[in-house]
């Protein structure tokens, strides 16, 4: 899972406690500049984009000793979407340019490209891997779709299994277009898709055009997706809110779902048995009198929970700022904490790294073209102090969490 200041082009960590027992990749996949390009964006017009925007991936170390190190950088013919892990064979896969990839990592972070690549049925902004490793599911933000493709035995990708079309239907929770949201929600924009934990029997998707999730039950014999536009399962969220992405709460019985163009927070009950995700209430991320700005890369980006189940974090592109929310155990209400500024513009992504002592909190500054790594202190607050590693000319669109290579590979 995704799960004093000092700069470095080449070197990044802060005193650590005992030696980790293995070294790790993080492999960040590049995009475009993001918000300085965007008109109506806050930073527009107050920095340059940068001169250099590689595509590809670039591979980082975390050492023994938990510093980061830069290892090389992977040229490919695309921008990449998202990065995820296989949970045993070696691979990982990413996305992007409408398609899906399979790589073999090698004990020194090279990537190997494994059989052809395959149409994701859309340009996807994420994906997720199943825990048994068999299928992959990606949310293609433009197309309006959602898919699953296989892994095969040698690593590769099949072809789609299953695709869902999202469009506008009367009694469904996306009955209609509103023409004065059409600054950002024109049609459905899949923006996050997650199998849930304990089996994977279902599949929540962010839609950020529809301002829904939508429910499926998945078959992993056929990685068919099911569930009728008008199932009441899919959940509603509040007009014009903008579901963007979601993570659940460790014990399983919550889920929040981060609302990038409302810039808060729903929080929701999750059945696993009926699959019935329920809306309890929505909390802010942003101070009392700072408004949320509906400008692409300018609203909310990435959310996770602590592993201990204590703590929540989200991105704000809007002000650049990491939010900490602590979480009450019995009822799973979030109280925002405090708010520490992410060290660059447009922190999209950020993953959460608890091998390391202390554990850490590692963000992408899409358009500083930095990794800037937080201490998270024994309260789940973020050590004001963090340390910050450039990587000049790639613009950070995904920071996967620390993959350690399996000993075969």
């Amino acid at each position: 899972r995704q799960h004093g200041s000092s700069a470095a082009s080449g070197r990044c960590g802060a005193e650590r406690g005992a030696p980790l027992r293995s070294m790790a990749f993080i492999y960040v996949g590049s995009s475009p500049a993001a918000q300085v390009t965007v008109k109506d964006s806050p930073i527009f017009g107050k920095a340059d984009p940068p001169a250099v925007q590689k595509k590809g991936i670039h591979v980082l170390r975390r050492t023994t000793a938990g510093v980061l190190e830069s290892v090389k950088f992977v040229e490919l013919d695309t921008h990449i979407g998202w990065i995820s892990a296989h949970p045993s064979n070696g691979c990982v896969y990413a996305c992007g340019g409408g398609s899906v990839f399979a790589f073999r990592t090698s004990m020194d972070g090279s990537l190997t490209p494994v059989g052809s690549r395959h149409d994701g049925c859309g340009n996807a902004a994420h994906m997720d891997v199943s825990a048994d490793g068999g299928w992959v599911l990606v949310a293609n933000y433009s197309a309006g779709t959602v898919a699953s493709l296989p892994i095969l035995a040698d690593g590769s990708v099949g072809p789609a299994a299953d695709s869902k079309h999202h469009a506008p239907m009367k009694g469904t929770v996306f009955s209609e277009l509103h023409a004065d949201l059409a600054d950002r929600q024109e049609c459905s924009h899949p923006h996050h898709i997650r199998f849930t934990p304990g089996g994977a029997r279902w599949a929540l998707v962010c839609d950020l055009g529809a301002d829904c999730v939508w429910v499926y039950a998945f078959d992993h014999s056929t990685g068919a997706l099911t569930g009728a536009s008008n199932s009441s399962r899919h959940l509603s969220g509040a007009k014009g809110s903008g579901c963007r992405h979601l993570d659940f709460y460790p014990g399983g019985q919550w889920v929040y779902v981060l609302c990038e163009l409302s810039c808060e927070i729903m929080q929701c009950s999750w059945d696993p048995d009926s699959g019935t995700l329920k809306a309890i209430k929505s909390v802010p991320c942003l101070p009392e009198g700072v408004s949320p700005c509906r400008a692409h890369h300018s609203g909310a980006a990435h959310i996770l929970c602590s592993a201990d189940g204590r703590s929540l974090y989200a991105s704000m592109r809007g002000n650049n700022t990491i939010v900490h929310f602590s979480i009450d155990p019995a009822t799973g209400d979030l109280t925002r904490k405090a708010a520490v500024s992410s060290g660059g513009v447009c922190p999209r992504n950020f993953h959460l790294d608890y091998v390391t002592t202390p554990p850490r909190l590692r963000v992408g500054n899409q358009d500083s073209q930095n990794i800037v790594e937080f201490a998270i202190q024994a309260d789940g607050a973020l050590d004001p102090t963090p340390q910050t590693f450039a990587i000049d000319g790639v613009c950070p669109n995904i920071v996967a969490a620390p993959y350690v290579v399996p000993p075969f590979a």
